[in-house]
């Protein structure tokens, strides 16, 4: 009887368990917008705060938060102020860019025919009846303007990052009054830890979306790519993605030279764009990130996978630092236990020699 009630208190305590996390992740869904806003501006803080302090040391605080706020606007807009222009133009260029796409496409068909390479029917006839060039066209005037829309959600970013900044000293306050004396040694060192772990991984991922952005346009530019300035806005935002940014960026590039190029001679371009994109891939782009998170690869692929179950790209930009601070716990606690554990060494304790008879 005594096993029988242990356990059904188990199932009856697992149940209540799952309800009440079922609820609170109800609940947290229900405000799901306003913690990735404040989520964001909180990243956004932590990569501007070693300039607020280092660059801006001399001015008073608050002036050299404002000086980055703004360096960040100006950069929004330089970096909008060319997509906005060439959405206004989007409408009249499409149709001539779906035009010299479907030629392109419809040259390589004859010339897969040619050389006696079977197409199935089912790539040939959207290509033919000119479907698949009507969804390309909308899937990149989509993209455009979400672009175009991701820059306006965040001036609501640069809010939420202002806010917080102004009561920084208020949640450091509010910090050391919850926090037990004992726990607030920990406390602040967990919190450093994820500030800075946050920090890195926001700076390595920039800098592979940087060297992502110049390897694909810099080969466009090279190899002469015509309309390559009507794709940057689908390829800045597929290289956003983290993690997948790379992959996704580098097959779009591909396919964007191989429809406006002539065919054959796009396929120099493709290879050489194949072949620099492996080596960042395979190359530059593991040593950031294993110096930003100083994470396996299945780890991060572990993380990734979670992070996008729970919140898509957004999960994954949050999930994985998070498994690199949690890393780092674990470690340190598996540090102290071993040092706990082992015995302290003590060093054996030499007798002195007796000091030599002095002569008479």
């Amino acid at each position: 009887m005594r096993q029988i009630r242990n356990v059904v208190i188990i199932l009856v305590g697992s149940a209540a368990s799952l309800l009440i996390a079922d609820r609170l992740w109800s609940m947290v869904a229900a405000v799901g917008d306003v913690l990735v806003i404040f989520g964001f501006a909180w990243l956004l803080n932590l990569q501007l705060e070693p300039l607020v302090d280092g660059v801006f040391a001399r001015l008073p605080r608050a002036y050299g938060w404002a000086i980055g706020y703004i360096s960040v606007l100006l950069l929004i807009v330089g970096l909008t102020a060319p997509i906005a222009a060439q959405a206004t133009t989007l409408p009249d260029l499409l149709p001539s860019a779906i035009r010299s796409a479907t030629q392109q496409t419809d040259s390589l068909l004859v010339w897969l025919r040619e050389h006696r390479i079977t197409v199935p029917d089912a790539v040939t006839k959207p290509v033919e009846d000119g479907s698949l060039a009507q969804q390309a066209g909308r899937y990149v005037l989509d993209l455009t303007l979400s672009l175009l829309n991701i820059g306006g959600q965040f001036l609501l970013v640069i809010g939420a990052a202002a806010a917080m900044a102004a009561g920084d000293a208020t949640l450091n306050n509010l910090m050391i009054a919850i926090v037990p004396d004992p726990w607030l040694s920990r406390v602040a060192l967990l919190y450093a830890d994820i500030r800075r772990t946050y920090s890195a991984a926001i700076r390595g991922q920039l800098a592979i979306w940087a060297i992502g952005m110049v390897l694909s346009f810099g080969t466009m530019a090279f190899f002469a790519t015509p309309g390559m300035w009507l794709w940057i806005g689908p390829i800045a935002l597929v290289r956003l993605l983290p993690y997948f940014g790379g992959l996704l960026g580098g097959v779009l590039t591909v396919v964007i030279m191989l429809l406006s190029l002539p065919w054959p001679g796009s396929l120099v371009p493709v290879l050489f764009f194949i072949v620099a994109q492996n080596i960042v891939g395979y190359l530059i782009e593991p040593r950031v990130l294993s110096r930003a998170l100083q994470l396996s690869p299945a780890l991060v692929l572990f993380a990734v996978l979670i992070g996008w179950k729970i919140g898509g790209v957004t999960g994954i930009v949050f999930c994985v630092p998070a498994v690199a601070v949690l890393q780092t716990l674990i470690e340190h606690r598996v540090r102290s236990r071993t040092a706990l554990s082992s015995p302290a060494v003590t060093a054996p304790v030499v007798p002195r020699a007796p000091a030599p008879p002095e002569p008479p």
